[in-house]
């Protein structure tokens, strides 16, 4: 299904270097309920670089119609080109940083995609400022200052509040507190606190506990980028050289070795 909703769309198949396990169930805080959401990383052909394909680099393809919500079962494919994931990693996004961390069991496919040299050059502080804005546009939704329409009706009228939300503004804080400090990212994430957001998930915290974890989460997140050792921001030189390197080796035009 994934190589058929990739080809629907013109990906060659032999362009994709990876596809990697992301979302809930990646990070270990499913309970069950979740639609199926994949990384993409591809690297343009030959021709595509050379003639200026109007293709976008980064483009979300879902077997769920546009504007409908997916369910259980369905596939979301977020499918970036390599210069494009290099340059939002060297960002420090959230979403970008944990596919470089997935264990060997989240990866459906991995053309010897080299994501240990991309962690080494793309670590930077700037990822803290990246994490604290996710979780507060995760807050925002959960506390419908974004748009109330965000929210999922059937969570909040089960258990008062979206606990989606709230659980992911959780595990950013916590993952962003952990890239600061070591510089990696544990996936699935460890227990016993996986199972406590999982618990947060399924309604089982009220909610002034919940706003209370994630605002704790989120002073520590201030603090551990207020004292992270990591780099001020990734060395460009390096991000770029190691941009040149993949490409030249990698993109020949069709019919050539």
């Amino acid at each position: 299904m994934v190589r058929h909703l990739l080809e629907a769309r013109s990906i060659d198949w032999s362009d994709v270097l990876t596809i990697r396990e992301a979302g809930s169930t990646a990070h270990g805080i499913s309970v069950g309920l979740d639609d199926l959401d994949f990384t993409v990383v591809r690297i343009e052909s030959f021709e595509e670089l050379v003639v200026s394909v109007d293709r976008a680099q980064s483009q979300m393809i879902r077997t769920k119609p546009e504007g409908e919500r997916s369910e259980p079962g369905d596939i979301d494919l977020n499918v970036y080109t390599l210069r494009r994931f290099t340059r939002l990693a060297a960002k420090g996004n959230p979403s970008i940083l944990m596919i470089l961390f997935a264990p060997d069991e989240m990866k459906m496919l991995d053309r010897s995609f080299p994501a240990t040299r991309l962690i080494e050059v793309t670590r930077t502080r700037r990822a803290g400022d990246a994490y604290l804005g996710y979780l507060h546009k995760q807050l925002d939704k959960w506390r419908g200052k974004i748009s109330a329409g965000t929210n999922r009706p059937e969570l909040v009228a089960s258990h008062g509040y979206d606990t989606k939300f709230a659980a992911h503004a959780v595990r950013l804080g916590i993952q962003g507190v952990e890239y600061l400090s070591t510089g990696r990212i544990s996936l699935p994430m460890e227990e016993p606190v996986a199972a406590k957001i999982r618990s947060l998930r399924a309604g089982e915290i009220p909610e002034v506990e919940a706003l209370a974890w994630v605002h704790k989460v989120e002073k520590d997140l201030i603090n551990a980028h207020a004292t992270s050792k990591l780099p001020e921001s990734a060395d460009m030189d390096k991000v770029q050289a190691f941009l040149i390197d993949e490409y030249r080796q990698r993109v020949k035009p069709r019919g050539t070795r």
